[in-house]
């Protein structure tokens, strides 16, 4: 029996070589997707697939679940990829994207626009515009950016193109682009919000924008509750406000650092200050319950240098 006869008739082909279409010195073109170097811009063609029922998908190929999904394009999902590491951006690197809503997804953050023409004239909006959610209420879409997690290799497919998912609503670790939204864990969640939508099986564009990963969030200061704290004398003894002294967390014997805040009963935060080695520095803020900022005073070295304050309809005080 020869070699071939041991091949796999099932084994996928290999993916061919794209042809990268130089259009102008800024866009350059593969496959059906346009990239604008500029503008840090991915743009790919699509038809408006439906205008109500369930979705999870905004933008998949015919091979994928099309009666599911917003938008449906004959770009393929390996042109996307292309195109979108050639604007360097950074997927997932290898990690899984978790089942728990409320964990990060992964990779880079990007802002998905939809681009169309009525009456001659360009529209444009952002694509959860589109998107609404059905329960505990129907409601819009949160605004916000979606993850390049830039899908995955799977024993030699890459499975974006092998399933034909693009952008996801739902957890999908095939998707190319994923909605960090929480309720992506909910097959059920998910509509179309019909108002501005153009007409279904009409063409439109979906331009994807690459957004700077956010820098690490700087180290957060412990907080403690305004109950929590009191004031000392060089005794030792716990004194009034506005007594010389310092201030400490309860039971501890070191000055505190870091963040109070105090809350109405509701558990609302009513008020915030700032302590470093037990003098109160920075901006005191106190809110009505409404929400509305009641005063804010500053703090330096533990001296009250100025201060503002606003009526219960946000009218700053003479």
């Amino acid at each position: 029996m020869g070699a071939h006869a041991q091949d796999d008739p099932f084994k996928p082909e290999p993916l061919p070589q794209p042809v990268i279409k130089e259009i102008t010195p800024d866009i350059l073109q593969v496959g059906t997707v346009k990239l604008v170097k500029k503008a840090r811009e991915v743009h790919i063609p699509v038809t408006i697939e439906m205008h109500e029922g369930p979705i999870e998908y905004l933008v998949v190929t015919g091979r994928g679940k099309v009666h599911e999904s917003l938008f449906v394009t004959t770009a393929e999902p390996y042109h996307v990829q292309v195109a979108m590491l050639l604007l360097n951006a950074k997927g997932s690197g290898g990690k899984l994207i978790s089942d728990d809503a409320k964990k990060p997804i992964p990779g880079q953050p990007v802002d998905i626009e939809l681009h169309w023409k009525e009456n001659g004239e360009t529209k444009k909006a952002r694509i959860e515009q589109f998107v609404q959610t059905v329960h505990p209420k129907l409601q819009p879409a949160k605004k916000g950016p979606f993850i390049f997690n830039g899908s995955r290799v799977f024993e030699g497919q890459f499975l974006a193109q092998r399933d034909g998912s693009i952008i996801s609503l739902i957890t999908d670790n095939a998707a190319q682009f994923n909605n960090p939204r929480l309720g992506r864990d909910d097959d059920e969640l998910w509509r179309p919000q019909p108002k501005g939508l153009p007409a279904v099986d009409s063409k439109a564009t979906v331009v994807i924008r690459l957004l700077k990963t956010p820098a690490p969030k700087k180290h957060e200061p412990p907080t403690a509750k305004f109950e929590e704290v009191e004031k000392r004398n060089a005794k030792g003894a716990r004194v009034g406000l506005l007594e010389k002294g310092l201030w400490f967390k309860r039971g501890e014997p070191r000055s505190y650092t870091g963040r109070v805040a105090g809350h109405y009963k509701n558990e609302q935060l009513e008020s915030e200050r700032f302590y470093e080695n037990g003098i109160q520095v920075g901006v005191e803020t106190h809110w009505y319950d409404s929400g509305v900022k009641r005063w804010e005073l500053i703090y330096k070295n533990g001296q009250l240098i100025s201060q503002r304050s606003w009526d219960p309809d946000g009218n700053e005080s003479k």
